[in-house]
């Protein structure tokens, strides 16, 4: 292997090969001051795997003592390591039973970059010390060209914790020991080979190294029938040591085989639990032709995501798809799946179902996939706005999926871990928490924002918190002086989070298994159909009589759900103590000054707000991006409307989204999740969509027939808009019904498998 030719990833060899002891070197085994460096090159069998009766002696079992540094003329250019050692002599480690690896030096070719791995990981363990890719760069062809492999140990310690008291323990010394290779006609070459550690080493000790653990798959199976018969973990664990004699001969730790089945039990659903929710997708396809869903399998044919959504959902997305909140949890059953749900918000302020998936993972790859799907199933439309918690592989998904969306994090969410991340600082009852939250809360520009947060950081010293300069950078998608420029930005964030909490208040309470989750489902599917059932009836039969005279609120009386005409009076009430002063003027606007007291814990306080009023088109916009926020007119505007004496409305200021006499076309898809008897239109409504469903297979087989249906179905259009009472609301061409994805999957009798999951973010 030394010459270049050979190529075993091992290489055995007698003792009497192998070179004379240490007499070369001014240390003898296991009496080396820890502080020098510890060289891994080469020793005798009388050295490695013996035991040292020394006083002074440290972890450090398998030091060999051979050459520093070996670099051959392929090496990278600009490279700065130096030519030292005995580069012409064979040296090696010995393995257990009297076998030799040997060591690394330049020249050595392997056939694959598996073969390097495997090598120079079995060369580490026998020496005492883990293995880690520094580096790589693929070529042309994408395929690995370079790479770098190194001591586990390599790197600069960083202390990442926030809180100093309890700093993490950190493995990393910075240490130099390495090996390049270069890919040379086919075959990986070392180029430059560096042994030195500046640690102690430990050959007892080296299976702790992350990339000494393997559970075999022989391992697996026995953990995962144990575990399917009950039998804890304990057990199964110590009954692997007795067979193997000890812990210390077990590849792996009681940990790695917790997290294995912890991983298998994520969607291993018990009998017939793919099945059973392949059976739920049939089921749900057989009731309503327009039912999407998609299963995404491994190359094992293993499930590892699936999404769905019915009708009823992807037609509501068409009214409310403007802003969605989209969060993951996990099911408090066994299994820990984490379970997605895509949710907006209705013309009553309740939440509704705009898609659900469960996943394997929450990573970047994953929630790609997921968004893809959503957005396929949404015929491609992508929301205004998203909110979402502050998570990096999320924003990272949104970024390629909705490029053009606008995402913001929710701002409960992030406020809830102040304590978490802030309380260890000395003055976080004394100031620190109130003086956050007025940069949050308080200031009403971006000027003021970047003053405030400043000032913040610099009395209490918090320049080098890590969770402070992370939430600065990502400042424009959380902090509300941002977030008010932007019109239309979002439904307010406490309103989406106490939405998408109660939604989920249904789900995580499932219990034992895959059946029982589709039952809950169902269940609380159809107590959120029937809650908007019935506001819708209440809005239409019950009046809220108006708490004054004025014509705007007499207007919103008759448009707005008495959910949101409610917002609205709570709004008109905060005139009566409103005296609004005129800043100035400039030409056809007026800017006024409005003070408002607001309530904050046990004490109010008192901010005030600018407000610009247009004479010319009775516009205005106030600094508390109530309206752009939420969708209801801030009782500021309210009052420079009354000061003026308007006594109309603009039409921008009446949202669509919020009207009880609008005719949403997706009450009247019939739902799979309701049991009640369905009105005479609903089922006309599903009886027409089945024959469109039939027209539509056999005309999209050709140009000319697709051509001759559209032209056909325009003029049907046309005929009966005609011919019809007071025109419908509904929005006519939208496409409730888009192929259902994957259907042969879902359909057919093939096997499907259990998936494996990881665990997700939390």
């Amino acid at each position: 292997m030394g010459n270049g030719k050979e190529h075993p990833s091992t290489r055995i060899s007698s003792s009497s090969n192998l070179p004379t002891a240490n007499a070369d070197y001014p240390f003898k085994h296991g009496m080396e001051p820890s502080s020098h460096p510890i060289n891994t090159s080469s020793t005798t069998s009388g050295i490695v795997g013996t035991e040292d009766n020394t006083p002074n002696y440290k972890e450090a079992e398998a030091p060999c003592t051979s050459s520093n540094v070996e670099e051959s003329n392929e090496d990278r250019p600009n490279s700065r390591e130096t030519k030292n050692g005995s580069a012409g002599t064979s040296q090696f480690v010995q393995m257990d039973g009297g076998d030799m690896i040997e060591e690394p030096k330049s020249g050595m070719e392997f056939n694959s970059l598996e073969n390097l791995m495997s090598y120079y990981k079995q060369y580490a363990k026998k020496c005492g010390f883990g293995v880690m890719t520094r580096r790589s760069e693929r070529g042309e062809d994408e395929t690995v060209r370079y790479v770098t492999l190194g001591c586990a140990r390599g790197g600069k310690a960083r202390n990442r914790t926030l809180n100093v008291v309890k700093p993490r323990p950190t493995r990393k010394t910075d240490c130099k020991a390495k090996i390049n290779a270069l890919k040379v006609e086919g075959k990986f070459r070392l180029t430059t080979v560096y042994n030195i550690h500046n640690h102690d080493l430990s050959l007892k000790k080296s299976r702790f190294f992350r990339c000494n653990r393997e559970v075999s798959d022989s391992v697996k199976r026995v953990l995962d029938t144990n575990d399917l018969a009950g039998i804890r973990m304990n057990r199964s664990f110590g009954s692997l040591v007795v067979d193997v004699g000890g812990t210390e001969n077990l590849p792996f730790l009681k940990n790695d085989c917790l997290n294995y089945i912890d991983n298998a039990r994520h969607l291993r659903l018990g009998k017939g639990g793919a099945g059973a929710l392949r059976e739920y997708f049939c089921k749900m396809q057989y009731k309503n032709f327009g039912f999407f869903v998609l299963m995404d399998f491994n190359d094992d044919g293993r499930l590892k995501n699936v999404f769905w959504a019915d009708p009823r959902s992807r037609a509501a997305y068409q009214y409310f798809g403007d802003v969605v909140t989209f969060d993951t949890t996990y099911l408090t059953n066994r299994y820990e799946m984490p379970f997605a749900l895509f949710v907006g918000v209705n013309h009553h302020g309740q939440s509704i179902l705009l898609g659900a998936g469960l996943i394997s993972n929450e990573d970047t790859e994953t929630f790609v996939w997921l968004f893809q799907t959503w957005l396929q199933c949404m015929d491609g439309i992508a929301p205004k706005a998203i909110i979402t918690d502050y998570n990096r592989a999320m924003k990272n998904a949104i970024s390629i999926v909705f490029p053009e969306s606008r995402h913001r994090f929710c701002l409960w969410h992030i406020l809830n871990k102040v304590f978490e991340k802030l309380n260890s600082h000395g003055s976080y009852k004394n100031g620190l928490k109130n003086a956050l939250m007025k940069c949050v809360y308080d200031t009403q520009s971006v000027e003021e924002f970047e003053k405030c947060w400043d000032q913040l950081i610099t009395t209490y010293n918090l320049h080098e918190n890590a969770w402070l300069q992370s939430l600065y950078v990502e400042r424009e998608h959380w902090v509300p002086a941002f977030l008010k420029s932007f019109f239309w930005a979002g439904i307010s964030t406490m309103q989406q989070s106490k939405s998408m909490d109660a939604f989920l208040y249904g789900y995580v309470h499932a219990k034992a298994n895959l059946k029982e989750f589709i039952d809950q489902f169902d269940n609380v599917l159809k107590k959120k159909i029937e809650n908007e059932n019935s506001a819708d009836f209440h809005s239409f039969n019950d009046t809220i009589p108006c708490i004054s005279k004025s014509p705007l609120e007499k207007r919103f009386q008759d448009l707005y759900t008495n959910a949101k005409f409610r917002e609205v009076q709570q709004q008109l009430t905060g005139i009566i103590d409103m005296d609004p002063a005129l800043l100035k003027r400039d030409g056809a606007v007026k800017t006024y000054l409005v003070d408002d007291e607001i309530c904050v814990e046990e004490f109010t306080k008192l901010v005030t707000h600018y407000v610009d009023f247009s004479e010319e088109d009775t516009t205005a916009k106030c600094s508390c991006g109530l309206f752009q926020m939420s969708g209801i007119l801030c009782s500021h505007i309210l009052a420079i409307f009354k000061c003026n004496g308007i006594k109309s409305l603009p039409d921008m200021y009446i949202l669509d989204r919020w009207r009880k006499d609008i005719k949403r076309r997706y009450t009247l898809i019939h739902s799979s999740y309701d049991t009640e008897d369905h009105r005479a239109d609903a089922n006309r409504y599903s009886s027409l969509l089945n024959v469109c469903y039939q027209m539509i297979t056999h005309a999209a087989g050709s140009k000319e027939h697709t051509e001759d249906a559209t032209n056909k179905l325009y003029a049907m259009i046309d005929l009966y808009r005609d011919n019809q009472g007071p025109p419908s609301r509904t929005l006519i061409g939208f496409n409730v019904g888009c192929t259902t994805k994957d259907t042969t999957t879902v359909g057919s009798s093939k096997q499907v498998l259990n998936p494996l999951v990881v665990r997700g973010k939390d």
